[in-house]
């Protein structure tokens, strides 16, 4: 199954808006003209919300492109992949940053909220293939998750993943999203809605990538929960 099956994309929603606009402009109608147009249309704006943060830190780095090159082999195959690295190569020669609230709102009307948190860990994940996230892609990919709608917490903890700053027992309340403080009832409730929103069970039927992505958050949920119980213990 597609990913645009796995967003449940409204029917249209990219013929209006900035994303529309990006696709007429760069893209050219050519490229939609079969019945799966709206997968099409999101799955560009993945590439899109990319580029602005390969090149939030001033610089093009080849790891982070090999990386979005690689995801979109795995996920789409290898004849489809290529149509997207051309109109991904010339995404990344072109400035988007006035148009990314609008396409993140766009988004945010369009799709559901567990696939744009699918999104925070894809950009994170791009952000993070150089071996370094720096300030300027966290602070990107945190305005990015504030205009589609997802909350400090769910930043935080999908962000506690891939960031090495925060000592270990920081990190694993931050990715079960409670306090130091909290109670082990509140930890336990935390968990448990963790594990409703990010079990791998959501996305049956989706390519092994975005799997991956789903069953790395829900593994990461496991082992801080299994921590912070042993750390109270």
């Amino acid at each position: 199954m597609s990913l645009g099956k796995w967003v449940g994309v409204s029917a249209g929603w990219f013929l209006a808006g900035p994303i529309g606009a990006i696709i007429g402009y760069y893209v050219g109608k050519s490229f939609f003209n079969g019945k799966n147009d709206q997968e099409k249309a999101y799955e560009i704006s993945l590439l899109i919300l990319a580029s602005l943060v390969i090149k939030a830190d001033g610089k093009v780095r080849q790891e982070e492109l090999n990386y979005v090159k690689s995801f979109f082999t795995k996920t789409f195959g290898e004849v489809k992949s290529q149509s997207y690295f051309k109109i991904f190569n010339s995404l990344n020669k072109q400035s988007f940053t006035s148009q990314m609230r609008g396409v993140c709102l766009q988004l945010t009307q369009s799709v559901n909220h567990a696939s744009r948190l699918q999104i925070i860990h894809f950009l994170f994940g791009v952000a993070s293939s150089d071996r370094e996230v720096h300030q300027s892609e966290i602070n990107l990919i945190q305005k990015i998750s504030g205009y589609l709608n997802i909350n400090s917490y769910d930043f935080q903890s999908i962000s506690s993943m891939f960031l090495n700053g925060d000592s270990n027992a920081s990190k694993y309340y931050k990715i079960l999203e409670v306090d130091k403080d909290a109670s082990l009832d509140d930890i336990k409730k935390s968990y448990r809605k963790l594990v409703m929103k990010y079990h791998p069970d959501k996305l049956q039927g989706v390519s092994d990538d975005i799997i991956k992505l789903a069953n790395e958050k829900f593994l990461s949920i496991q082992e801080a929960y299994e921590k912070v119980l042993k750390d109270r213990a």
